[in-house]
């Protein structure tokens, strides 16, 4: 099947041909969005901003689950099934489709096979290929997104479609076709009357069609208008292009010396790939007029700095005729960092300047590196700097000179001081990194085994070096599999070398960074590798550390100036995969077996005793976890708000699941599972259940491991409920029942009370109503004996389900009435919500919509406060449901579909089929029958997936319905 997405303009689906229709620009907008970033994961408030300039996240969250499920179901009707997920822990989301099927990255990869071509002096083939490329464009890109941050990313990707055009100008030049070029150039002279690279090659092209008088007229008027405009002379001149104008050279002579043009970058990269904006962001920076000009590179070690550099000066080697300088200041590496005097030194040297020559005075010799370079047209690369004050001595105070400097640090000293402009390099994204290792090993490996060499190429974290020290060694064995190499160096990685000297390994080239830090922050540098969450907050860090939170993020600030981690959000950070593992080998030699355990014994401590404040702000009715540990060697984090706390339970969700794996493993069991056994419900109310209960499955292996009968009780009881939440009755009912056999042996009167109430709900939701009502009488009547208020407030609350079920509508009245002033009472938000949701359905079931819908209303505020999905996405289909009746058709349609986006983001089948019941009829009732149709096919097709009791209720409201939509009589 053939098929292309694009957003070289309007936003496109064709499908052999035919065109797709994608909704509305909203939904366009989304869809470019992500095929921008395709296969990588795009962050919601990445999203949102583009979607909704200067929004919040919250406000527009609800909107975006919306269009991503209609997206999805668009997706689904190309066969593109799960291409649209959800990245479970990380607040994104990534659309998974084929580069190739994308006209813009298909414009990337022609563009960079095209510059492989020139490398190679293959001036044919580099024309064919950016012609193909240039065809792709059709109108402005990206035209579904408006805004100041798209119109950036419009500008870079437009700076990217003008330079192929002036790069197969060039080939077309080298193959003899100038006429083609002049037609080529007109109009983008017309529309870039100051390019000097356009200029020049219009200058070429006319030398070349024999109109000399042409081009030497368009020079002249080229300059004046240059001059007048940019304050300062363009670096084109007749010398530079008229072969019979004189030549001038700024580095004339020192002293009656003629003074050589120094060419001191290293050899540039052949197959050189990613950074594009930050290629382009450097034209920009070079192009401006008339200011001194210092960029500095700052970025981890590994990463490309240095590569970079290089690569950019080579391609504007000509915006600088009068030479490059390149010092490497050796602030990382075997040897002592260059002193500022030595670095003048040799500029010197390079200027032409004899040794003797040379002031032995630092100020003299100072002056003299200035008064060289005042006015020359020069690119200065200040390579591998320690710190702002000697890159600052080695700076040149021409204003017609561009430096960049690259430097481990942010070197912030140098950007307050003198205003400069940094820019961060990142490792290379899905894409890149893929293009990049197939160049390195050739195209025959990379597709024979296109696993593998994802495998490889995601081992590298998107380290440049990380890429050629995998390429150089898959490349030393070409008898054996990628797959077998990529098993291999998930272990060894960091060890292999990358040329013939160990300093090219990428523990070499990390330990340099680490060692020149400061005791403090290199042992949390260490103590970090130990830590298996994804994010660490500063709080947590000061925990690892024995510190105060002040001193733990000067540690680690200091490590971001490194770029041994990164800002993640607001006091949160993160570390490089490649990092982390060398921290922790690391860590595991430098730092003594004791105080590793009590560093990780005081991170566990901290985790367990911030979840307990988390949920105790949330439900503050509820228990404790038994055994919590009494401890002043932490200080948690304790919350004043529910939205405090939740937001403190959100940013954690990403690394529960590895922080209880680890705590497991490294003998915490008793962590392990009070932890799981803490945040259980909390999480239990929104996003995938898949990963709760494998922590829960780690959780109970734990507190059986440590003959903790508690634990393993409430554990096996917190496991059924994570199933029972996804409709799987029987396994569920399974651990009720065996969790409630051991309650007996041992013995835990009120745990029993809790095994027979979650048991009576398995009966009630198989449809066992009346065997669950007398189950759960029992239980209230235990509940109220034992004083437990929250038991007794869930147990009427259930029996006015119960009671619902069978019709006996005022006594399930009074039974959701009784349970929620109980809530009311104890302050339990999530139990307020549940008992209005209930009340919601009550009043549909009695023919009182407008009971129905104030109900659902007031579960829909308690949301803000509780953020539980499940209990949202129950209120959001009553409240349609009650539009729907109410006759306001529109709303009914809004909710509905809203409501069904969370049931999808939920993963939950019979949400979702109940939602999008609700819609069809929402869209019968304004008149779209072949859209209801379609979401009756929906709803049966998810149905499928699961053997929940209620789906025959539903299949019959679906089935009440034929032909286009319409309702059967």
């Amino acid at each position: 099947m053939l098929m292309e997405f694009s957003i070289l303009g309007p936003t496109e689906l064709t499908v052999e041909g035919r065109s797709i229709p994608l909704g509305a620009a909203k939904q366009r907008g989304l869809l470019a969005i992500l095929l921008y970033h395709a296969g990588d994961p795009v962050r919601i408030d990445t999203i949102v901003e583009l979607l909704w300039q200067g929004s919040g996240v919250d406000a527009r969250r609800p909107l975006l689950y919306t269009l991503a499920s209609r997206l999805r179901a668009v997706l689904r009707t190309v066969g593109l099934q799960d291409a649209l997920v959800r990245v479970p822990g990380t607040g994104a989301y990534r659309l998974t489709v084929d580069p190739d099927l994308v006209d813009y990255h298909r414009f990337l990869r022609l563009t960079a096979e095209a510059q492989q071509a020139i490398g190679r002096d293959q001036h044919d083939r580099c024309v064919a290929l950016l012609s193909r490329a240039i065809e792709l464009w059709r109108d402005d890109p990206l035209a579904d997104l408006r805004g100041a941050r798209c119109e950036h990313l419009r500008r870079d990707m437009r700076e990217k479609q003008f330079r192929a055009a002036k790069l197969l100008a060039e080939s077309e030049l080298s193959t003899g076709q100038h006429d083609r070029v002049l037609t080529r150039l007109e109009p983008l002279l017309i529309e870039n009357p100051l390019d000097e690279g356009l200029a020049r090659l219009w200058v070429t092209a006319l030398n070349a069609a024999g109109r000399t008088y042409d081009a030497h007229d368009f020079l002249m008027a080229y300059r004046r208008r240059y001059r007048r405009t940019m304050r300062t002379d363009p670096v084109l001149d007749v010398a530079d292009l008229l072969p019979s104008a004189p030549a001038r050279n700024h580095l004339a002579a020192l002293e009656g010396a003629t003074v050589p043009v120094p060419r001191q970058l290293p050899n540039d990269v052949p197959d050189y790939t990613g950074n594009t904006g930050l290629l382009d962001e450097l034209d920009a920076l070079a192009a401006e007029g008339g200011k001194a000009k210092v960029v500095v590179l700052t970025g981890m070690p590994g990463v490309g700095k240095t590569t970079l550099a290089g690569h950019w000066g080579h391609r504007r080697q000509s915006w600088f005729p009068e030479g490059q300088l390149c010092l490497n200041a050796e602030a990382h590496g075997p040897v002592s960092p260059i002193r500022p005097q030595e670095g003048l030194h040799r500029f010197l040297v390079a200027l032409g300047v004899p040794t003797e020559r040379i002031p032995d005075d630092p100020d003299r010799r100072v002056a003299l590196y200035h008064r060289l370079m005042a006015g020359r047209r020069m690119l200065v690369v200040l390579d591998n700097v320690v710190d702002s004050d000697q890159a600052q001595q080695l700076l040149p105070r021409s204003d017609t000179s561009l430096t960049i400097v690259t430097s481990r640090d942010r070197l912030r000293g140098l950007s307050v001081r003198h205003g400069i402009q940094t820019l961060t390099v990142a490792p290379l994204s899905g894409p890149e990194r893929h293009r990049m290792l197939s160049r390195i090993i050739g195209p025959g490996r990379a597709d024979a085994e296109p696993a593998a060499l994802e495998t490889l190429a995601r081992l590298s974290g998107g380290l440049p070096l990380a890429l050629r020290v995998i390429g150089e060694h898959v490349g030393s064995r070409p008898e054996v599999r990628l797959g077998e190499l990529a098993d291999e160096l998930a272990n060894r990685l960091l060890d292999i070398e990358g040329d013939e000297t160990d300093e090219m390994t990428l523990r070499t080239v990390f330990a340099w960074s680490v060692n020149a830090l400061a005791p403090l922050p290199a042992r949390l540098f260490l103590l970090l590798g130990l830590c298996p969450g994804s994010t660490i907050g500063v709080e947590a860090a000061a925990a690892m550390l024995s510190v105060g939170a002040a001193e733990a993020e000067r540690a680690l600030d200091r490590l971001a100036r490194a770029h041994l981690v990164n800002h993640d959000t607001v006091r949160r950070y993160r570390m490089h995969d490649l990092l982390r593992q060398y921290a922790a080998d690391r860590a595991r030699v430098d730092e003594p077996a004791g105080q590793r355990r009590a560093a990780l014994h005081r991170l566990w401590d901290w985790y367990l005793l911030t979840a307990f404040h988390a949920v105790s702000q949330l439900e503050p009715d509820r228990p404790p976890v038994p055994d919590l540990p009494e401890t002043d060697a932490v200080t948690p984090v304790t919350f004043t708000s529910d939205g405090a706390a939740l937001r403190w339970c959100e940013a954690e969700r990403t690394n529960l699941l590895a922080l209880v794996r680890s705590a497991a493993t490294e003998g915490f069991h008793r962590h392990a599972w009070q932890i799981v056994d803490t945040l259980h419900e909390v999480f239990d109310r929104s996003g995938s259940q898949e990963e709760m209960r494998e922590m829960l499955e780690i959780a109970l292996e734990a507190a059986t491991v440590e003959g903790h009968d508690l634990g393993r009780l409430g554990t096996l009881a917190n496991l059924g409920t994570t199933y029972f939440t996804s409709h799987d009755y029987q396994r569920a009912g399974a651990l009720f029942a065996q969790a409630l056999q051991l309650a007996r042996e041992k013995g835990f009167t009120e745990l029993q009370m809790v095994c027979r109430h979650n048991l009576a709900s398995v009966q009630l939701r198989s449809g066992a109503t009346r065997t669950a009502i007398e189950t759960f009488r029992q239980v209230l009547t235990d509940c109220r004996t034992a004083g437990y208020a929250t038991g007794e407030a869930f147990t009427l609350y259930h029996l006015g389900d119960a009671y619902r079920q069978l019709g006996h509508y005022g006594q399930a009245r009074r039974l959701y009435q009784q349970a929620l002033a109980i809530c009311d009472r104890i302050g339990s938000l999530r139990g307020q919500s549940l008992n209005h949701v209930g009340l919601a359905g009550l009043g549909l079931d009695t023919g009182q919509p407008e009971t129905a819908l104030a109900h659902s209303r007031m579960a829909l505020d308690l949301h803000n406060r509780v953020t539980d999905e499940g209990i949202r996405c129950d209120a959001l289909t009553v409240s349609a449901e009650a539009q729907l009746r109410r006759g306001r058709h529109h709303e009914a349609l809004a909710e509905a579909t809203l409501a069904r986006a969370v049931g999808d983001e939920l993963a939950d089948p019979v949400r979702t089929a109940r939602a999008l019941a609700v819609l069809a009829d929402a869209l019968d009732a304004t008149g779209d029958h072949e859209g209801a149709a379609a979401r009756r096919r929906e709803a049966l097709d998810i149905l499928d997936d699961t053997n929940d009791p209620q789906r025959q209720a539903i299949r019959d409201r679906l089935s009440t319905h034929h032909g286009p939509g319409r309702r059967a009589g």
